[in-house]
């Protein structure tokens, strides 16, 4: 496989997870076969890319464990760039809950309030 190839093929994987459009566990799989070490981000991670998880939180069609499991393979990756400082620190805050703040309704309705953007 040529080199353009594999990179776009970790691009794939890499926006799959931004994204979060498999089940946690398949992205898991998926990053397990990638090298840690990456020189350069391939895709950026939005505060709409946050929005759009906890509102499939409060949809119920992702839980709480999915929502931490998600900002956990997320948070360190060389590979991923985060648009901005707020967006770094909320993906900080929903891998760590037990640090932090339960991931629940509550928590969701106030990231997405006006307020806080």
């Amino acid at each position: 496989m040529s080199v353009s190839m594999r990179e776009e093929e970790r691009r794939s994987i890499i926006h799959s997870l931004v994204e979060l459009d498999r089940p946690v566990a398949e992205l898991e799989t998926l990053l397990a076969r990638l090298p840690w070490d990456y020189p350069k981000p391939l895709v950026r991670l939005t505060y709409n890319h946050i929005r759009s998880v906890l509102l499939r939180l409060l949809a119920g069609t992702l839980d709480a464990k999915d929502v931490e499991e998600w900002a956990e393979l997320v948070e360190m990756r060389d590979d991923i760039e985060f648009a901005d400082e707020r967006t770094k620190e909320v993906i900080h805050m929903l891998s760590t809950p037990q640090i932090h703040f339960p991931i629940d309704g509550r928590l969701a309705h106030l990231l997405l309030s006006p307020i806080s953007n």
